[in-house]
């Protein structure tokens, strides 16, 4: 769906409109990606939060070094 979009749209440099679509069109794409990438992580962050809630209760640990954890593992978890 996002090839059709870019498509041929290099060679369209005309007109200020051309260079608008072509910039509309490559920030719906990112705004697309990062709104499904967002709605894939939720799930994780909900089961993570009730752990983090109780360890952070029973005083087990500080939150920030927790949170970059869960972001470094997320992110790892992600390039595979």
């Amino acid at each position: 769906m996002f090839g059709t979009m870019f498509w041929d749209l290099g060679s369209k440099t005309r007109r200020k409109q051309d260079l608008f679509n072509a910039i509309g069109s490559m920030y719906n794409a990112l705004l697309f990606l990062g709104i499904q990438n967002a709605f894939s992580v939720q799930p994780v962050v909900a089961i993570e939060r009730t752990v983090f809630y109780r360890e952070r209760a029973a005083g087990m640990y500080s939150a920030i070094p927790y949170a970059l954890a869960q972001v470094a593992h997320l992110t790892s978890r992600s390039n595979i």
